[in-house]
């Protein structure tokens, strides 16, 4: 997904071909993103918004639910004038989280933020996270996974979903007892055989990567941001260069 050399300098010299999975990859994202069957879902978690701005923008026009964990949960939670005591936020990007917000109640697009959430020391691997609605957060805290309320909202909407892309865990996944979240919303990917579901990105992949079930989804997506940066420009330099 990058202009370099080796992706678009290489096929002006050499006959050029892609290669099996990247053709499964271009076209069962393609076909979600253009013909998808409502209700349409889309997990983002991750630490970083800034760099999902125009992504988000998209998706607010296109998916029915936007379901938020992570940095961008804590961002979006921020400018929406929750306390997030010192969790990860980026609040340069309130302002345009804000613009997001009001940009999805123009689509009749659904953000799902967390309820509750799990806050703790992610240093810590003895002591359990403790839960708080988040109305209830503490200057002190620091989040690092949703609440078995935020679990429910999320479940109900995934099991309702005909299509769904997830990209980024929704909690710490380092230290298990902040990866309940994210494993909770994969079981309940799992539980929805007649949804197309699409996973991608490194840290996700190695959240999943030894449970089981994993063939009830229907794509693992091996591109992390190049899978991101294809849903949203809907093209890449690479398939560029391979026209």
């Amino acid at each position: 997904h990058r202009d370099c050399a080796s992706i678009t300098g290489v096929p002006k010299l050499l006959p050029h071909y892609g290669g099996l999975l990247m053709e499964r990859e271009v076209e069962t994202i393609s076909h979600a993103m253009r013909h998808p069957k409502h209700p349409f879902s889309v997990i983002l978690g991750g630490a970083k918004v800034s760099t999902k701005l125009k992504l988000l923008f998209k998706l607010t026009e296109i998916a029915d639910f936007l379901i938020l964990g992570g940095g961008i949960a804590n961002t979006m939670l921020l400018a929406l004038g929750y306390p997030v005591g010192r969790s990860l936020v980026e609040e340069d990007c309130l302002d345009d989280v804000k613009k997001i917000v009001r940009h999805a109640k123009l689509h009749k697009t659904k953000i799902l933020l967390p309820r509750d959430v799990v806050v703790g020391d992610r240093k810590d691997i003895k002591e359990a996270g403790r839960v708080k609605n988040i109305a209830d957060v503490l200057s002190h805290d620091e989040i690092l996974d949703i609440g078995p309320q935020a679990q429910a909202d999320y479940a109900k909407a995934i099991l309702q979903s005909r299509t769904l892309i997830w990209n980024g865990p929704v909690g710490v996944v380092e230290n298990p007892e902040y990866a309940r979240g994210t494993d909770f919303l994969y079981y309940t990917i799992a539980q929805n055989p007649k949804m197309l579901s699409i996973v991608g990105g490194g840290d996700t992949l190695a959240a999943i990567s030894k449970k089981e079930y994993l063939s009830t989804i229907s794509h693992i997506s091996s591109g992390g941001g190049a899978m991101l940066e294809f849903i949203e420009k809907g093209t890449l330099p690479g398939i560029e260069a391979l026209k």
